[in-house]
């Protein structure tokens, strides 16, 4: 997910950490937009175990031409690397919504190039 840049804009050290967690036993992940509350309470009571890594990373310092968002997303790409997941720039809400047209052009046009057999 996208960071708010306000934390990147004070200036200081960030410390990030990576936290991803493994399905294989229960599935921490709440679609609000598809259960309710007590539903996802319900089932995280009842899973066998919530099992994640936790990655620390170094602490990260704003470059000195760098804005906070640059920043921000230097620090999303760092997390996402190192949790072994794909670093996207959304802010979460696709869950919610539909996909944009062009988003979905844009990938298919990415995806074409890959497996374009000449």
């Amino acid at each position: 997910m996208m960071f708010k840049k306000g934390s990147f804009e004070v200036g200081g050290r960030i410390y990030p950490v990576a936290i991803k967690y493994d399905p294989r036993f229960g599935d921490p992940f709440w679609n609000s937009s598809k259960n309710g509350y007590m539903y996802y309470l319900l089932m995280m009571m009842t899973s066998w175990a919530i099992v994640c890594h936790v990655y620390y990373l170094p602490p990260m310092v704003k470059n000195e031409n760098e804005s906070a968002v640059d920043f921000a997303k230097r620090v999303k790409a760092e997390i996402a690397k190192r949790g072994g997941l794909v670093d996207l720039e959304w802010d979460g809400q696709l869950k919610r919504m539909q996909v944009k047209a062009e988003w979905k052009e844009q990938q298919q046009h990415e995806y074409s190039k890959r497996i374009k057999i000449e």
